[in-house]
């Protein structure tokens, strides 16, 4: 939450309004399901969030740029 709350206030409110969606994971836009039970979702076109879905919640494993996330988990 913390490098979420240091992005500039456009970015944040993007980022918010797309994790919001999890709620309902099945609905929720973007969303692939990845190896071992992770799931990741693109947000516009600039971030992706990393994730597991619970039987009774969603945990956000990490949100970061995509090309972050394309160093740092070699495309998954």
């Amino acid at each position: 939450m913390e490098y979420i709350n240091s992005l500039p206030d456009k970015d944040r409110r993007i980022i918010k309004e797309h994790l919001v969606q999890l709620e309902d994971p099945v609905t929720a836009r973007d969303v692939e399901l990845l190896r071992d039970g992770i799931c990741r979702m693109h947000i516009a076109h600039s971030y992706t969030a990393f994730f597991i879905i619970f039987p009774d919640c969603i945990k956000i494993l990490d949100v970061m740029t995509i090309e972050q996330a394309h160093k740092k988990y070699k495309r998954f």
